[in-house]
């Protein structure tokens, strides 16, 4: 078992079809960035009986984390790949990957996700063969049993649906739903099926892209990070006290400015009001 205490990094990417490569994959002839997406999806439910397409298929064009200390508590909630606080364009996929990959493998952090080795995972890796990227504390294995690859542990990184759904014995718990259930905000102005839609519309600046699509993508960590927490009461690793003090701390870190601070806090401040 991990006995040293490590922060925590509660992470998501978000992704759209990669049109160039959509494009050669299912041979459109479309140049235009929506229908291209729209002939991908309607080639892959023809072919599979779900638009979801192929990972290599997809690019990775946000990726949000909360970073907590070693006792859970929330620090901060932010994205990758930012050169600068306001930046307003998009990072390339290769800085995204860049960024976050450098962070992992200096500070080595507990991975919380929800999906993350069904999915962000996964492409994560294969993106790291496109970019000739290093990856080595992913691969690390001096404990057999303990380590990022390990499924069955969660020392190193705990998937929240992994482990909810009893490792694949539930099929069809996704955050949302999960999220709604528990009283967490869940999704409650975008979702995954429609980030493509709106970073390929013509009609926005790539500053209102940006940041619709990194918020979303934060409010997805957020609800995983508060889902985290009531696992761990679940667990017995949290008492009531201590779950209560987390949520406040969690309330008074919590960003004022953003698209979806007002809809956790006072989501946060009524499970404070009814658990105490």
């Amino acid at each position: 078992m991990r006995k040293e205490r490590v922060m925590l990094c509660v992470f998501d990417i978000e992704t759209i079809p990669s049109v160039s490569l959509c494009k050669e994959h299912f041979q459109l002839e479309e140049n235009d960035a929506l229908k291209i997406c729209e002939r991908s999806f309607e080639k892959q439910k023809e072919k599979s009986g779900s638009e979801f397409l192929p990972l290599y298929l997809h690019e990775i064009i946000s990726i949000a984390a909360v970073i907590g200390d070693d006792y859970g508590k929330f620090i901060k909630v932010g994205n990758f790949g930012q050169k600068h606080e306001n930046r307003e364009d998009f990072a390339s996929e290769k800085e995204l990957l860049e960024d976050f990959f450098k962070y992992f493998n200096e500070k080595q952090p507990r991975l919380i996700s929800f999906n993350g080795r069904g999915f962000d995972i996964p492409l994560l890796t294969l993106k790291a063969l496109k970019y000739n990227l290093t990856l080595d504390a992913f691969y690390n294995q001096e404990n057999k049993w303990e380590n990022y690859r390990a499924r069955y542990s969660e020392q190193f990184h705990l998937d929240l649906m992994d482990s909810l759904s009893h490792y694949g014995s539930v099929r069809g718990l996704n955050l949302n739903g999960v999220c709604s259930m528990t009283n967490i905000p869940g999704k409650f102005d975008v979702s995954g099926d429609l980030v493509h839609a709106i970073y390929y519309n013509p009609h926005l600046s790539q500053k209102e892209k940006k940041g619709v699509i990194d918020s979303y993508c934060q409010s997805d960590v957020l609800n995983t990070y508060w889902l985290f927490l009531k696992y761990e009461v679940l667990k017995g690793a949290l008492n009531k006290e201590q779950y209560l003090g987390l949520l406040s701390d969690f309330l008074e870190k919590f960003p004022k400015e953003k698209s979806y601070s007002s809809v956790f806090i006072n989501a946060l401040e009524k499970e404070i009001r009814e658990f105490a």
